[in-house]
């Protein structure tokens, strides 16, 4: 996982070399969408989404269906393989890509806006404008972790704080954005086949139900689909940047 992050500083460094010679353009301030993703995302259309994910995660708690994965995940599936495949991917589920996609976005806005700050500033945005969902779900509903040995992936409200994955929200988000960005179907299929692998390694390590990986992958998915709903575009390109460039432009002869 070390190596991951010295790549990712490799990145960003050769991100900000790449604007000091280029001098790009720079993006959008860092709130000035906030509150119209907010508006697309907390819609009737999506609460109701929302709602029916809850349904069905309700059916999967209730139904025995959650059990019933874990018990044959963990005969005809879990391994020393698929523990070391998952113990490698539940780092990227981590709280500190958090931090790491907010570095981009501060350099999308003060350095430089590339298809790499982008990426990173439009993960970084679904996460701040999914995350009082997740929050509230986790709370809310109060599941529990299968190694807990309580209540369970039923509904205690308050009584826990798991029913919905973090990890799975967290990790999905970033293959989510890269599969809205690519203009090919291919690479846009494969970032999104990829996209819920992370909680799958949840139920691999017995933190997660089926239930509470589909619920946070779906939180992810919303807020992603509030983020890329409108294209993030370079300061200049936007309506104040045509504006201003607008008012410095000398008027055409023929005018």
């Amino acid at each position: 996982m070390n190596s991951v992050f010295v790549l990712v500083i490799l990145l960003w460094f050769a991100t900000a070399i790449w604007g000091l010679r280029n001098r790009p353009r720079r993006g959008e301030g860092l709130v000035r969408r906030t509150g119209k993703d907010y508006r697309r995302l907390y819609t009737r259309r999506n609460v109701l989404r929302l709602a029916v994910a809850i349904g069905g995660a309700a059916l999967l708690a209730y139904g025995g269906a959650d059990e019933a994965v874990e018990s044959w995940h963990h005969r005809r599936v879990q391994g020393p393989r698929s523990d070391r495949i998952a113990k490698t991917l539940h780092h990227f589920g981590e709280r500190g890509w958090f931090g790491v996609w907010a570095a981009f976005a501060l350099m999308d806005r003060f350095w430089a806006s590339t298809p790499l700050s982008r990426w990173g500033r439009q993960s970084f945005a679904a996460m701040v404008v999914g995350l009082p969902t997740l929050w509230t779900v986790q709370r809310g509903l109060g599941g529990a972790r299968p190694k807990d040995h309580t209540h369970g992936p039923r509904f205690r409200p308050f009584a826990d704080d798991n029913a919905a994955s973090g990890h799975c929200f967290i990790g999905a988000i970033p293959w989510l954005v890269a599969a809205r960005r690519c203009g090919l179907t291919l690479p846009r299929v494969i970032a999104t086949s990829i996209s819920p692998a992370v909680g799958w390694s949840r139920i691999n390590d017995h933190k997660h139900y089926l239930s509470q990986v589909i619920l946070g992958y779906a939180i992810a998915w919303q807020a992603v689909d509030a983020v890329e709903s409108r294209p993030l575009i370079p300061e200049e390109e936007s309506e104040s940047g045509r504006a201003r460039r607008s008012r410095k432009e000398p008027p055409s002869p023929g005018s």
